[in-house]
């Protein structure tokens, strides 16, 4: 895809620039000085150097994200300590200044860090506290300019405060560690810009004992032998949301095998588990091609699950990489519904925290699709079914509160909007509404408002009245008052 040719081409810009940042640092300097004011000094109708916002506004997390930059790449070298269940890292983001920075802050839990550089100048730093590091360049940084932040620290296993759901952050395990971040736990692993409007992709280098196995997002470009150890390098090309991030240190065994048009399909599991699971892997490929003739080609380099040997009780489409624990793993309808995220969550991610139902009505439809497909209940005997108690989605899908994102209403009320409106602009209308929105916001985010806008577009339809009583309304409708 054109898209992936362009993000490729960024991620190899983004290398390069990196490797610059290591050689002279006057050369770096004489660069900057012709492109940038010298301090004190704008650019002709620029606005002075200021501070970048601590959070991107978000209406249920507000402090998540920051301002005035963009992040097009992280790199991240982690070792992992076993014995302590520790890592001593250094993250490396390759940015775009979106306004003339004096400072600029990351989301950072907290962790002990040591180094901190902008450009490979040492740079002073203030935090992390309250899960925000503040930089200052030596110089500010002028709108528009590329810039590196590598920061060198330790870390142990944390979690961040979530939804009512779950704690997300990264976890050890005996020696062994996994990480799940939806909404805002990358902070507890890494310096991020930790909301899904600012996408990249990755690179991950990861050292840890040579007993042990690791798997994480993308594609394994190589290992690297050491003196009782073993490197990791794993490339992740397509623009990816932080909390979609996977990083499983354990002992692991592989399987791989070739998907639709060849596409990697690429397992782990904790030792010992894979024939519990194996009848639900095994329809992972059918069930690629069958979305593929809903949703449109599979947006991503490979495609797998990872399940820890935990009792997980919950799933997350880590991209490319979804994570199961042993719990939920031999469920069908969840494989469906996690991969489905691969298209809806993962390519189009959300606009803020408030459209998680894009992310769950979406994949809850799509994984009653497939049981249909699959000779199980249709559709509509679905959504006959889950409507037939109205009073237990109360909440409205598209603004469910803060503390109750994962609330059943978002997956189910979310669902079952689909389906109405499936119904009231036929199967031609309602696929090619679901490929022209993964066509049109792939690799980006969009909103509920995209989304009623694009549906009306595509339908030549007014569906204010359809979404406002499915998404807003306080109580969930009569679906019989819908189908009729």
């Amino acid at each position: 895809m054109e898209r992936r040719r362009r993000v490729v081409a960024a991620l190899l810009a983004a290398v390069l620039v990196m490797a610059a940042c290591s050689g002279a640092e006057g050369a770096k300097a004489a660069e900057r000085s012709e492109r940038e004011p010298t301090p004190g000094e704008t650019a002709a109708g620029s606005a002075p150097p200021a501070a970048g916002a601590p959070g991107v506004g978000d209406p249920y997390y507000p402090g998540a994200g920051n301002g005035g930059y963009d992040v097009g790449h992280y790199a991240l070298d982690l070792t992992w300590d076993p014995d302590a269940e520790r890592l001593q890292a250094t993250a490396t983001l390759t940015a775009t200044a979106t306004q003339a920075l004096s400072s600029f802050s990351l989301d950072l839990a907290d962790v002990e860090v040591s180094t901190v550089t902008v450009d490979g100048a040492g740079a002073p730093w203030d935090g992390p506290a309250g899960g925000e590091m503040t930089v200052t360049p030596v110089e500010p940084l002028a709108g528009g300019a590329e810039f590196t932040i590598a920061v060198g620290y330790a870390a142990t296993p944390l979690t961040a405060e979530g939804s009512d759901a779950f704690a997300p952050g990264w976890f050890g395990d005996g020696g062994e560690m996994f990480v799940l971040f939806e909404p805002n736990g990358a902070p507890t692993l890494f310096p991020v810009n930790d909301h899904p409007t600012d996408k990249a992709t990755y690179s991950f280098r990861i050292t840890a004992p040579e007993s042990l196995e690791v798997a994480a997002n993308g594609l394994l470009t190589g290992t690297e032998p050491g003196d009782g150890v073993k490197t990791w390098v794993y490339e992740s090309t397509d623009p990816m949301a932080s909390y979609l991030v996977q990083v499983v240190i354990g002992d692991l065994e592989f399987e791989e095998s070739a998907g639709p048009g060849g596409l990697p399909i690429r397992h782990a599991f904790d030792t010992g588990i894979l024939g519990d699971v194996d009848p639900a892997v095994d329809r992972v490929g059918d069930m690629i091609a069958f979305y593929e003739s809903r949703f449109g080609p599979y947006p991503f380099e490979a495609y797998g699950m990872v399940v820890v040997d935990v009792p997980l009780g919950l799933a997350l489409e880590t991209q490319t990489l979804s994570t199961f624990g042993t719990l939920l793993a031999e469920d069908e309808d969840v494989v469906a519904h996690e991969l489905a995220h691969q298209w809806f969550g993962d390519d189009v991610s959300v606009a803020t925290w408030q459209d998680i139902w894009l992310n769950e009505g979406f994949a809850t439809y799509s994984q009653w699709m497939w049981s249909e497909h699959d000779g199980g209940p249709t559709t509509d005997e679905r959504a006959a079914d889950e409507s037939a108690n109205p009073e237990s989605y109360p909440l409205p899908p598209a603004d469910p509160g803060a503390g109750q994102m994962f609330d059943g209403s978002v997956y189910v009320r979310g669902a079952l909007t689909l389906h109405v409106l499936r119904h009231t602009i036929g199967d031609d209308g309602f696929f090619e509404l679901l490929q022209t929105w993964v066509d049109r916001y792939g690799g980006d985010s969009a909103s509920t408002a995209d989304f009623e806008a694009l549906a009306e577009d595509v339908s030549g339809q007014e569906l204010t009245p359809l979404f406002d009583a499915w998404l807003r309304a306080p109580a969930m409708p009569d679906l019989d008052d819908w189908l009729a």
